[in-house]
């Protein structure tokens, strides 16, 4: 099992684009995404996954490429075989360009077409060295400028993530973020309902702790003592919050991120 990741160096793609990795799996395997306020892009390129879906109580086959959404749930993915697939983790800022307005309720229906044309995902698959393994960033980089520099941007989004982003270490309160984009509470609550299928608690919570966790991934210091840095009232409030995001403890969780991301827990 092994996991390349890089991050784009190109200034508007990581407003967008998050980082990028490469998976080569060797055989079946489960594995539990957590949620991390990302959509995914990916193109397989040997083999393929399945994602559990609540609403049949099935697998459904990912097909060679496509979206994935953001959520606030655990989804669990089955890998049947080998799988080398290529993954572009989206933040969700992309949500304000005009190109992927409707991710979130019509990523069943969008093809990558959108954003990498097929002439350019060959490209991008030519580049791949499964053997080293390596892939070509810059290459990746100049494909995706080429694309979102088209787009137009809803500007409410980008304020509101904003706002999000650097608050993170404060208390939520719905009022506060309603007043910053001069919104009522009520009109807030509709507008994250519609553009992010979360409240505006959820859609905090969320970018809170993948951030939490993205920094706690990295540091061997006390990980309970380090989230109260991100706005967590105290201990037992982030384990409770990690509880109920991910199933699991703090220190089962961490235990079980095998993986440099922090977002993948393969299960036995």
């Amino acid at each position: 099992m092994i996991l390349i990741e890089d991050h784009p160096r190109e200034a508007l793609v990581s407003t967008y684009i998050d980082r990028y990795q490469l998976f080569i799996i060797d055989e079946s395997a489960f594995l539990k995404t957590i949620p991390n306020g990302k959509m995914e892009c990916y193109l397989n390129m040997e083999g393929s996954f399945q994602r559990f879906e609540e609403n049949t109580n099935l697998f459904q086959p990912s097909g060679q490429s496509g979206f994935l959404p953001a959520g606030n749930k655990v989804t669990l993915i089955k890998i049947p075989n080998r799988l080398v697939c290529l993954n572009i983790k989206l933040n969700l800022k992309i949500l304000s360009l005009s190109l992927f307005e409707n991710l979130l309720t019509q990523w069943q229906a969008r093809t990558i077409n959108e954003l990498i044309a097929e002439s350019d995902q060959q490209l991008i698959i030519n580049s791949v060295d499964i053997n080293k393994p390596s892939f070509d960033s810059k290459l990746i980089d100049s494909v995706l400028a080429n694309s979102l520099s088209n787009a137009t941007s809803n500007l409410e989004i980008l304020k509101l993530l904003d706002f999000i982003e650097n608050q993170l270490n404060s208390e939520f309160k719905v009022a506060k973020l309603a007043d910053h984009m001069n919104m009522s509470s009520k009109t807030l609550e509709r507008f994250t309902k519609t553009k992010f299928r979360l409240s505006p608690k959820e859609l905090w919570n969320v970018v809170r702790f993948e951030s939490t966790t993205s920094h706690l991934k990295k540091s061997d210091a006390n990980k309970l003592i380090e989230a109260l840095s991100f706005g967590f009232y105290d201990q037992s409030h982030f384990s409770k919050e990690c509880k109920r995001i991910t199933g699991y403890s703090p220190k089962s969780f961490f235990s079980k991120l095998k993986l440099e991301t922090n977002d993948i827990i393969f299960e036995e």
